[in-house]
């Protein structure tokens, strides 16, 4: 069981570097985007904002769960894999051309949905180029991670990080085009990236276009639609609703400061890359449900770590000097930091619901995963809508933990009901209550840096000196340790 779950782990790990560089650019351009050199105010840091959401959404509707769909059935052995990926490819590609003609017509009434203006149809347009590109240019990521190749994998997100880096100085540093020149270099490092991966998926775009096949992905696709849109209203409904319930200036605020909470959004998107192929995989095996309650075990723990090292640290790298008198993140945007740990622990609980989702896809069950997003939608937009007009940014940020909560806990009683998984309910428990007490002591006693370092330093001897690690896992720490 400990040499399976390392096999993930170092998937997990290779994934975690390319999801943080494909993710990094925000976090590094951050001095930049928070500089009023080059975006003049918050206002406009709040559009780059209502962007991302934007994309985001669309995002889903473009792949229509036809992604997911592929990943599963080329496993399955149902079929061809050549005809199962060249299938969907032709059905994603006809949805995007579909897709872009009318984001592009429709760019000034959008526009005044989105941002309200429609002196924002560029932005608009702009917008359905990149998603043009990422959803086709995404695909062959799939095949990456269906044969386990995570080196090549990160290899392509690494080198399309780094051109979008440069492309990002040249539009912004260097030509001073703000926000426009921001999507100017996501386009084109989308158009270069779908074109460098060609090569890797024509073997499976000899297959095929069978409509037995299409029909099969898009029952099981279809179902996930819904799904992921649902999950987009927790995810992006608050930067929405607080441009029409608050300000720009909030919302540029309030999105600068939730980048740093969604480090751990990093973490769990690479253990979700690696964890559905692999849950997939052992699911047959005798012990595979031991298997997986360990994993969550584990992944609780890193996240805690991930939670209480940001909270107690973010204050202070936020406002860590850089070259020609700049900061990490623009001194007018510390005032937001406060939401970075309520964030976080959001994150932790999307977290468990990755972990939660075996049983739904062992179980062919992935048309009640709606109901889990559904439920958490609404909390957020309800909670959204009270909390923002009293509490302001605080109000989103509760919110976004409440939703995720509520995410986590119906999808694990559902799971339980038809895929039971004896979970290490103890020690998992353990785990929480420790970082409830921590955060506890984060927001009620504001701790200074000598007592942010003991809690730092204490937290990781007093789980040695309570026996949470048993001794099979300290037998494989210490040959791990040998080998190195």
């Amino acid at each position: 069981m400990i040499d399976q779950i390392k096999n993930l782990a170092r998937h997990s790990s290779i994934y975690t570097v390319s999801t943080f560089m494909q993710r990094a650019l925000g976090f590094i351009m951050l001095p930049i985007y928070t500089d009023p050199s080059y975006l003049a105010s918050k206002s406009q840091y709040g559009d780059l904002a209502l962007v991302y959401t934007f994309t985001a959404f669309m995002n889903f509707v473009y792949l229509y769960g036809m992604d997911s769909a592929i990943l599963r059935y080329f496993f399955l052995g149902k079929f061809k894999q050549k005809d199962v990926y060249s299938t969907g490819f032709r059905g994603v590609v006809a949805n995007a051309v579909f897709l872009s003609i009318v984001l592009y017509l429709f760019a000034p009434q959008l526009g005044r949905v989105v941002f309200g203006g429609t002196h924002y149809a560029l932005l608009i347009r702009l917008s359905a180029g990149i998603l043009f590109f990422d959803s086709i240019g995404n695909l062959p990521y799939l095949i990456l991670r269906a044969e386990e190749r995570s080196i090549l994998y990160s290899s392509f997100r690494v080198g399309r990080f780094i051109l979008e880096l440069i492309l990002n100085i040249l539009f912004v540093v260097v030509w001073h085009k703000g926000v426009i020149g921001i999507l100017y270099a996501n386009l084109i490092a989308s158009f270069i990236n779908l074109i460098a991966l060609l090569p890797f998926q024509m073997h499976y775009l000899g297959g095929n276009w069978r409509r037995d096949i299409f029909k099969t992905l898009l029952l099981f696709g279809l179902p996930i639609l819904p799904n992921g849109i649902a999950y987009l209203t927790v995810e992006v409904s608050d930067k929405y609703l607080m441009r029409l319930l608050l300000n720009k200036d909030l919302l540029g605020l309030y999105s600068a400061n939730y980048k740093f909470g969604s480090l751990l959004l990093l973490v769990v998107i690479a253990f979700r890359n690696a964890w559905q192929p692999f849950f997939l995989k052992i699911a047959k095996q005798p012990d595979a449900k031991r298997i997986y309650a360990r994993v969550l075990t584990y992944f609780t723990l890193v996240g805690t770590v991930v939670v209480i090292l940001g909270s107690f640290t973010i204050d202070y790298l936020v406002r860590l000097p850089l070259p020609g008198g700049k900061t990490l993140m623009g001194r007018m945007y510390w005032g937001g930091t406060k939401i970075i740990p309520i964030i976080l622990v959001s994150y932790l609980f999307y977290g468990l619901y990755v972990n939660f989702t075996v049983g739904i896809y062992i179980r062919k069950k992935t048309k009640y995963m709606v109901l889990f997003t559904g439920l958490a939608a609404l909390v957020n937009v309800l909670s959204n809508l009270y909390l923002m007009p009293h509490y302001g940014i605080m109000g989103a940020a509760f919110a976004t933990l409440f939703s995720y909560l509520v995410m986590a806990l119906s999808i694990f009683i559902a799971n339980q009901k038809i895929y039971y998984i004896p979970y290490e309910y103890s020690r998992i428990g353990f785990i929480l209550i420790y970082l409830t007490l921590v955060l506890t002591v984060y927001y009620a006693v504001h701790p200074g840096v000598l007592l942010r370092l003991v809690i730092i330093v204490v937290s990781p001897l007093l789980f040695v000196a309570l026996r949470f690690f048993r001794r099979e896992e300290w037998t494989a720490l210490s040959k791990m340790l040998k080998r190195t």
